[in-house]
């Protein structure tokens, strides 16, 4: 049973970009593909395929040869701009106290044009909350219903269930489609390997020796002082289960990431998502602080009781950490013109999301990507009007419903039919 006055005292913790990724363009001269690069001196390993968007993959790494930066460029899609290149850093590298100024500094010398952050994920690693709470032991409360949390209310929780009890690994907060996901999970376990009997990932090791929460890289132990059954002191080597609270940002068309107030979308706090919000480790501190107020915020739960006058069960302290957001609120014309092509894009990803069918989930990825990327790129200063969003949902019916014809062929053809003379599309 936990204690009803549990004292909050700061624990040995860890704080990291765990993914970072931007989307930018590349400048009007020279392409900036695997060829050039090589041409400037750089290592570079060629992945020999795209994905769904971009026809190019390839890594750039660093002077000691390890994985440095990740390139997706050359847009399959028309409807993208052509010089359109995705960034992302890799997971190595995230590790390191300048991740992001890495990042920056290398798209400065190369010329990118910087739009928007397209995903960061921003993570903890600790072995008690700072309340000197268990981790696994308060899942296990909350998923019995002890407490309830505010905010986000799809939740999916991991584990396996034996004739012992059911033991919880991993639980996730969040829909797919939300600006913010929240997820609490054991990442000891997830670094080891049965195979293998090891653990992967090293730099993430180093950075936890670094952080005191373990003192044995290799075998991922720790010491600690015990008393034996005489009552004598001793040293006593064991592993302990360290866990990672991971906020993942999905930035908007207008480079601002949205952290609504106790789940109301009419009032929130907008965050200004740029490279320089993820400088150094006391910046993703403030961030991820900002986000554990509105997203990792529980309460006693009380058959009958409002939520408001419900206790909060307290489990981290940030004393002394200032919050990074400011308040935004939208004009009637940004709301007017947004709810309905938000809606658009959220309808085109629970299509895609239901079906397995190769055609129809590559044509949803097509228009929400066009829709994402030509908002992003007038930064919502020349919205979509209602005519043509009519027009974008009758395409994709008959895309849907098995026209063969290319996209901009389907729009080009209503847009006449509607006698829309725009630029947008």
């Amino acid at each position: 049973m936990e204690s009803a006055n549990t004292c909050l005292k700061k624990q040995t913790r860890c704080i990291n970009l765990d993914w970072l990724e931007v989307d930018c363009l590349e400048p009007d001269a020279t392409p900036k593909d695997i060829y050039y690069f090589q041409r400037q001196g750089f290592d570079v390993i060629d992945r020999g395929y795209g994905t769904r968007v971009y026809s190019e993959m390839f890594v750039i790494n660093d002077a000691e040869g390890h994985a440095w930066i990740e390139v997706r460029r050359k847009p399959k899609t028309p409807l993208l701009d052509p010089r359109d290149v995705h960034l992302r850093l890799h997971n190595r590298t995230c590790y390191e106290n300048d991740a992001a100024k890495q990042l920056r500094d290398f798209m400065h010398n190369q010329g990118y044009v910087f739009l928007r952050v397209v995903r960061a994920d921003v993570c903890l690693d600790f072995e008690y909350f700072d309340s000197g709470d268990d981790p696994n032991k308060f899942l296990i409360r909350y998923l019995n219903g002890v407490y309830s949390k505010i905010n986000q209310a799809n939740v999916h929780a991991h584990g396996t269930d034996r004739w012992e009890g059911r033991f919880w690994n991993s639980i996730s907060w969040g829909a797919p489609t939300s600006q913010i996901g929240t997820k609490l999970y054991n990442k000891t376990m997830e670094l080891y390997d049965q195979q293998s009997g090891q653990f992967g990932k090293p730099y993430i090791r180093q950075a936890w020796l670094e952080s005191s929460l373990i003192s044995d890289w290799y075998t991922v132990t720790k010491t600690r002082r015990v008393l034996d059954a005489s009552g004598i002191e001793k040293t006593e080597v064991y592993r302990p289960a360290i866990w990672r609270l991971e906020f993942s940002i999905r930035s908007s068309v207008k480079n601002w990431f949205v952290i609504e107030k106790d789940g109301k979308e009419q009032d929130y706090y907008s965050v200004r998502n740029d490279l320089a919000m993820y400088d150094d480790r006391q910046k993703l501190l403030t961030i991820f602080a900002t986000l554990c107020r509105h997203y990792f915020r529980f309460k006693y739960y009380e058959e009958g009781q409002r939520k408001d006058r419900c206790k909060d069960k307290a489990l981290f302290a940030f004393k002394g950490i200032n919050t990074v957001y400011t308040l935004h609120h939208p004009t009637l014309s940004e709301k007017t013109a947004e709810r309905p092509l938000n809606i658009l894009i959220a309808k085109l990803r629970a299509i895609r999301e239901r079906n397995h069918t190769t055609e129809i989930r590559h044509a949803c990825d097509t228009l929400v990507n066009f829709l994402e990327n030509n908002c992003r790129m007038q930064e919502l200063n020349k919205t979509f009007s209602r005519e043509e969003l009519e027009a974008l949902q009758l395409a994709t019916s008959w895309k849907f419903k098995g026209d063969k014809r290319e996209l901009s062929v389907l729009v080009e053809e209503i847009r006449k039919l509607m006698a829309i003379n725009t630029d947008v599309f």
